[in-house]
């Protein structure tokens, strides 16, 4: 087990050098997939894949057959409903509703006095618009253009308004985002019950927590810079302006459009729980469903049919942006985890901590641990691709409650994206303010961590072991 553990070491270490020399997060983790991949043979590990495929008569061989064997489950499964989320993101940008959304939901904001009382309200709202824009750069990219000059004007400071907007796509529990679909899928669990019976629970008084720690902190340090003279950031306000004329122009009811799939999963669930009503719903289906409604909407708004009916190819194409920047990414992982899996890493793992007194919380402190390093040395939240693979394995074998592992992971791998300096969204962030990233980061650093500990703290005591 020797070979064994440095070889899985060798991969990994290859994947965080890769990710240094900035090679994209996919190729590396499939880079040191394929590299434990091919030496597994080599230490006599045939025939231990975690997939059932045909084979071929050459080891070597039958390792890429696993690795197609990945593709399609993954592309099948979890991937398209990936993939249609995107399309139907795209779609919603394209027709404007993403853009309306996120001017009814900030429109209250701007008629606020109280200076500082729209550093938590920013914040709050913020994450309410990463249910339709996922993303985080891209949210920040759209506050950016339609919050961050309102802001200044109202009096916030540039890098007060930066800090909230780098800190607005976090943990919002949704049944539309990627990291909640594999964890649900993993775990073993209806998407549903995961995201509203399990995660919400923690995340939104978390989340409420986190605003007022804003609220303070950002008061601290606006206090503390103009003590010492220090610097603020600049916006160029033109800049912001010309950003939100370009924006599609859509009617104001449009903003219901982006959370169709929200509500279409939400209302079932609560159907179940309060009441004798025994009615579910799939994710793809009630995507397509909204794209269908979207379209229509569309047709008779314009006027038009041919035009509005061309105007789905846009949906089709942000499913391939789909493919590209999540589903390849977790296949990647995937490839990561199966090679760890095959050489029997991950099995020893699991028998050297079985007989552990208090398994459950070094597991628990264990995986949060490494997902906060390696959210901190990536920027972005792909080591939870990997991990996540593993993690119910080893809480299987250990008797340990997945979900105590799953969860903290993907709090902390969110939360620490804003306090990164590789993260995209902070590096968008502080062009937007001319601040350095350090400046960002001191910011961010103090609500982010307030949210790591009370997510983790909850998570214990609620999820148990």
């Amino acid at each position: 087990m020797i070979l064994e553990s440095l070889l899985a070491v060798s991969g990994i270490l290859l994947v965080g050098v890769l990710m240094h020399k900035k090679v994209n997060a996919t190729v590396a983790l499939f880079a040191g997939g394929l590299l434990i991949l091919m030496v597994a043979p080599v230490l006599g590990h045939t025939g231990t894949g975690s997939y059932e495929i045909a084979a071929t008569g050459n080891a070597w061989l039958d390792q890429f057959g696993y690795v197609a064997a990945i593709l399609s489950r993954t592309t099948a499964g979890i991937g398209m409903i990936i993939m249609v989320l995107f399309g139907f993101s795209a779609y919603m940008s394209h027709i404007g509703a993403n853009q309306m959304a996120t001017t009814i939901l900030t429109r209250p904001l701007l008629k606020i006095k109280v200076t500082y009382l729209l550093v938590p309200l920013v914040f709050w709202v913020g994450n309410l618009m990463s249910l339709a824009v996922p993303s985080a750069s891209a949210l920040a990219v759209l506050l950016i253009a339609t919050l961050l000059p309102a802001m200044v004007g109202a009096g916030i400071k540039p890098i007060t308004a930066a800090a909230v907007i780098a800190t607005t796509a976090t943990i919002m529990p949704t049944p539309l985002g990627a990291d909640n679909i594999i964890a649900a899928e993993r775990l073993g669990i209806a998407l549903d019950h995961y995201v509203f019976g399990m995660h919400a629970l923690i995340s939104i008084p978390t989340l409420i927590v986190m605003g007022v720690a804003h609220y303070f902190w950002q008061r601290y340090m606006d206090r503390r810079t103009a003590a010492r003279g220090g610097d603020f950031g600049v916006v160029d306000v033109m800049a912001g302006n010309a950003s939100q004329e370009q924006a599609p122009s859509a009617p104001s009811w449009y903003a219901i459009l982006p959370v169709l799939p929200l509500l279409f999963v939400l209302i079932p669930f609560l159907l179940r729980q309060f009441t004798s009503i025994d009615l579910s719903a799939e994710l793809i289906p009630v995507t397509l469903l909204s794209v269908l409604i979207a379209a229509t909407a569309e047709m008779i708004r314009r006027r038009s049919v041919r035009a509005r009916l061309e105007d789905i190819m846009v949906f089709f194409k942000g499913m391939g942006t789909g493919f590209g920047v999540v589903v390849a990414l977790v296949v990647a992982a995937n490839v990561l985890v199966e090679g760890i899996i095959q050489i029997g890493v991950v099995s020893a793992l699991s028998d050297a901590v079985a007989h552990l007194d208090s398994v459950a919380l070094v597991l628990f402190l264990g995986f949060a641990g490494a997902m906060l390093l390696l959210a901190l040395l990536t920027g972005g939240v792909a080591p939870f691709y990997s991990l996540v693979e593993i993690a119910p394995k080893v809480a299987e074998a250990t008797g340990v409650n997945g979900a105590l592992l799953i969860l903290p992971m993907q709090f902390v791998g969110n939360l620490t994206r804003a306090m990164s300096p590789v993260a995209a969204v902070v590096l968008i962030v502080c062009g937007a303010v001319k601040v350095s990233v350090g400046q960002l980061i001191a910011r961010t650093c103090v609500p982010m961590a307030v949210g790591i500990v009370m997510s983790m703290v909850m998570t214990w005591f609620i999820v148990g072991a």
